[in-house]
């Protein structure tokens, strides 16, 4: 598996582990562009777009460019 193909599928095992750990509270999952991400930046951006449903943020490699991923 290549790296990058490898990345996205940690990120997205992030995702269904988080869904299955808080089944009733995690609303939302979504991604956003940051290229390059750093966590404290990915943090704040979705603490803005997810306000008080914020639960945790992590940022991910995709085929091209890197995101944050979002739960909420």
């Amino acid at each position: 598996m290549k790296k990058p193909a490898l990345m996205v599928y940690v990120a997205i095992m992030v995702v269904v582990v988080a869904v299955m750990v808080f089944p009733a509270t995690v609303e939302s999952a979504f991604g956003i562009e940051l290229d390059p991400c750093k966590l404290p930046k990915c943090i704040s951006e979705c603490k803005k777009a997810l306000q008080e449903k914020y639960m945790s943020a992590t940022c991910a490699m995709g085929a091209q460019k890197k995101f944050c991923i979002c739960l909420g």
